[in-house]
């Protein structure tokens, strides 16, 4: 928790707290007081350096309330769903350790040593404690279905970005290459220039017409598409209930013990979570898609840029289920 009498520039927008970041302002940055964002839980980040864990320790000792915590109760109850929409209790749930401060390691027999089943118990994360954990909570329509926002938090507004049907690619299809500005100012109805529903997670070349890796000019995220442990499909409702689980908590170990950063994680709609991680060294990829059937992922999806992947808003052509975030880091910048 932060002390407000601490901060300056203090000021509510919405449910949430805005002000200087006390780390930002040590070296006369974040003059203007847009910095810093404090959730209605207590919960606190910096938009100039999201996912920083020392920044924000540096935060808290400069205007933090420095009391001492009773310890959590580690036999604590977890809700009996796996359902995004569940009944929001008022205990307070506990954030997620931050991967920052842990080196990135290659994936490799040695980590997966114990019996996956302890793996999945010791990084057990519930839907609810996900929903919780999202620096921006997906509590409403803009976080929760707006295409254009997920796109705007996740790439600066010059990034020229691909959206559109798996098939729109080449130069019948040219307008699909738009930068992320003009992607969130595209009308909804009109099919040349509407959004979505699928993107990538590349920048493209200026003049990009064919969605090939050629025309990849970075890839700053990588898309882990969760299909089912050992490449068997969830079928029954049971199944996909567990299948949520399970990838929730594979989610969280690649965080934890892997050191890989999340950057957002979108119920696809169908069967599947998609899980964008800042795109980690050559090694790890190439060991992530080693080990991708033990893990519950497509390997065909990792190191792919190119690849299309679903865009919250759009209803899955299976299902007719709306794709919706389920965790969303903080945004590339501030306004």
């Amino acid at each position: 928790m932060l002390d407000p009498t601490r901060l300056e520039k203090l000021r509510h927008r919405g449910n949430k707290t805005h002000a200087r970041c006390p780390a930002c302002a040590e070296d006369q940055g974040d003059r203007t007081g847009n910095h810093l964002v404090i959730f209605p839980d207590g919960k606190f980040a910096c938009a100039a350096r999201p996912g920083d864990a020392a920044h924000r320790q540096r935060i808290h000792a400069l205007a933090g309330v420095h009391e001492p915590r009773p310890p959590r109760d580690s036999h604590e109850s977890r809700l009996p769903t796996g359902h995004l929409h569940t009944s929001r209790t008022s205990r307070p749930r506990p954030p997620i350790p931050s991967s920052s401060s842990s080196p990135v390691l290659p994936l490799t027999s040695s980590s997966l040593t114990s019996s996956r089943a302890a793996l999945l118990a010791r990084h057990a994360w519930d839907p609810y404690d996900a929903w919780e954990d999202s620096p921006q909570r997906p509590d409403g329509p803009l976080v929760l279905h707006d295409p254009r926002h997920f796109l705007k938090t996740l790439f600066p507004s010059h990034a020229l970005l691909w959206t559109g049907e798996v098939h729109e690619s080449g130069p019948r299809h040219a307008p699909r290459w738009r930068t992320c500005a003009e992607w969130c100012a595209a009308p909804d109805h009109e099919p040349p220039l509407r959004i979505g529903p699928m993107t990538t997670p590349a920048h493209w070349a200026p003049g990009t017409v064919s969605r090939t890796t050629a025309n990849v000019v970075s890839s700053p995220y990588t898309v882990l598409d969760f299909d089912g442990l050992d490449g068997i499909h969830p079928v029954t409702p049971a199944e996909h209930e567990a299948h949520l689980h399970h990838s929730l908590a594979i989610i969280r170990f690649l965080r934890r013990e892997m050191g890989l950063t999340l950057a957002a994680i979108l119920h696809t709609g169908g069967k599947s979570l998609h899980a964008w991680f800042d795109t980690p060294p050559p090694p790890v990829l190439a060991s992530l898609k080693d080990h991708a059937p033990l893990l519950g992922l497509d390997a065909g999806l990792i190191a792919q840029p190119a690849h299309p992947c679903r865009l919250p808003g759009h209803k899955h052509h299976k299902t007719g289920r709306v794709g919706e975030v389920l965790w969303l880091r903080l945004p590339f910048l501030l306004a």
